[in-house]
């Protein structure tokens, strides 16, 4: 079963990470605040699935995948943009292809978390007429337990993500809109 939910966590962010504006509203929330794109789509991918995420369920989200991303993910990263630009002395062809080689194992670091997020146990039901709020009541806990503030320009880009992710849930979902 959790394999099966596996694939479904992997097959439901590569689809939401593709619809326009995802990808660089998940990179600029990454980059700025420090946030974990994985966990910003566990919470939408969890709320579609009709799973509520409490205060506890992201706090073992969280500690599930940071020793993974420290060893792995985050590393890679870094490796991965440190040859964006090329390096002194190496062909660029060359750089180019390693990037894109290391871009295809950072990929595969990342699905690898997303099957230890996918294994979390459910500990909530939920209500599939409210799955937009549902995420953004999770998004807003993964921001305060990370002690990130929703200024502007996160407001906007958790708007992003969630327009995508939901489009055809009606109701306010501004990250300030009470829920």
């Amino acid at each position: 079963m959790a394999e099966a939910a596996a694939d479904r966590f992997w097959a439901f962010s590569l689809e939401l990470y593709g619809r326009p504006g995802v990808a660089p509203a998940c990179l600029s929330l990454q980059d700025r605040c420090g946030l974990d794109v994985n966990l910003l789509l566990f919470c939408c991918w969890t709320a579609a699935e009709g799973r509520p995420l409490s205060d506890a369920d992201l706090r073992r989200a969280i500690d599930a995948v940071a020793p993974w991303h420290e060893a792995a993910v985050g590393p890679i990263r870094a490796v991965r943009r440190r040859l964006k630009g090329g390096v002194a002395g190496v062909a660029a062809a060359e750089t180019d292809a390693l990037r894109r080689r290391i871009a295809e194992i950072e990929i595969e670091a990342e699905r690898i978390a997303q099957q230890a997020l996918a294994a979390l146990p459910a500990t909530g039901t939920g209500n599939a007429s409210a799955t937009a709020r549902t995420a953004l009541a999770s998004l807003r806990t993964y921001l305060e337990l990370r002690d990130v503030a929703i200024g502007p320009a996160e407001r906007a880009d958790l708007e992003t993500i969630l327009r995508a992710a939901f489009p055809a849930d009606p109701g306010e979902l501004s990250p300030d809109a009470s829920g």
